[in-house]
């Protein structure tokens, strides 16, 4: 990690950590304030624990400046949007070096032949199918992957660049994220039909659902009604457990739903146990980012057991550019920060 943050300050001189380097509207518990100015903040925890938020603040702070290709002034760019870093080869090649010893790059196995669920993680473009191919490949290769769920989301389509024109052979007419995660569920599982419907119980997503939870909130007025919704559709095939598509509401409005509102979604839906053996199946270069994830929402709150695994760039063709691989590196170290804090409220209650 230090070899990358010298290798970008060697490439940009000029960067510096600023005062908004938290990601878009989040903000630290009033405790972890005080303690990253090291005061004790009225929480007690153990030295060893102490230390490990305050390097955690430490490295975001110094990351979030350096490897983020995705901000703006007001909001962020998806991924297929984010600027170009402008390295020369040699940079390049040194990213990709280390990136490659913290995990982002070579595609990794299951731990365990045995699961009682599967999630495959949603995606844009191609990564609904791909994941779900992948997840699809695992099974004829002899894991068991007990039943599968994909997690999707309400966003649009974009239009620069353009994703219907990527999408349209395996997932015509899509218009959300949700429709490509569906359409890749039957390409890679030979699912025959489907029911869809709103588990909110509304009947379109053109007005803000009266059941979300955050309606009553500044930050409604900005956000797009079709976020707030929750949908379901139950797919069949002719031999194997059935899927279960899901679209998550957002719990950061006004911004679309992430991979913690999805998996907070499939926890309330599937009711998962203490113990249970759960496959997470993404791409390479978010595994790191999405295990943190999985433990902070699903292992902590409901002692899910949690193995993550993804494709490479050698299986899907795509090319792991820098800025994908450092902007990545962050969301690790943002995910990872957000789980200590998560572990340590745990600690001191």
């Amino acid at each position: 990690m230090q070899g990358l943050l010298a290798a970008v300050d060697d490439a940009h001189p000029d960067s510096a950590v600023d005062e908004t380097w938290l990601h878009l509207n989040e903000e630290l518990p009033s405790w972890l304030v005080a303690l990253h100015k090291g005061e004790s903040g009225g929480v007690t925890l153990p030295d060893d624990v102490t230390d490990a938020l305050r390097h955690a603040l430490e490295l975001e702070q110094q990351a979030a400046i350096r490897f983020d290709f995705r901000r703006e002034d007001n909001g962020y760019r998806e991924r297929s949007q984010a600027l170009s870093g402008e390295f020369d080869a040699d940079t390049r090649a040194r990213i990709l070096e280390l990136t490659t010893e913290l995990g982002l790059v070579r595609p990794s196995q299951p731990e365990w032949t045995e699961h009682d669920r599967t999630l495959i993680l949603g995606g844009a473009h191609r990564s609904p199918l791909q994941r779900a191919t992948y997840a699809a490949h695992l099974e004829s290769a002899g894991y068991q992957l007990g039943e599968p769920y994909f997690l999707g989301s309400p966003r649009l389509l974009m239009d620069q660049p353009d994703e219907r024109a990527r999408t349209a052979d395996y997932a015509p007419g899509a218009v959300d994220e949700f429709d490509l995660m569906i359409a890749g569920a039957r390409e890679a599982f030979g699912f025959s039909s489907e029911d869809v419907g709103f588990l909110c119980g509304c009947s379109t997503v053109e007005m803000i659902c009266p059941q979300w939870p955050w309606r009553d909130t500044a930050a409604a007025a900005q956000t797009p009604p079709r976020f707030t919704h929750e949908r379901a559709a139950i797919l069949d095939r002719a031999a194997g457990a059935p899927g279960t598509v899901l679209s998550a509401s957002t719990g950061r409005p006004p911004y679309r739903p992430d991979t913690t509102d999805t998996l907070a979604l499939w926890a309330r839906y599937a009711h998962p146990a203490a113990g249970e053996r759960l496959l997470v199946v993404t791409t390479q270069v978010f595994v790191p980012f999405q295990t943190f994830d999985s433990l902070k929402r699903l292992y902590l709150a409901h002692g899910v057991e949690i193995d993550t695994v993804g494709y490479g760039a050698d299986w899907s063709g795509r090319e792991e550019t820098p800025e994908l691989l450092l902007q990545e590196t962050l969301s690790g170290i943002r995910s990872a920060r957000r789980l200590l804090v998560e572990a340590a409220q745990a600690l001191a209650a």
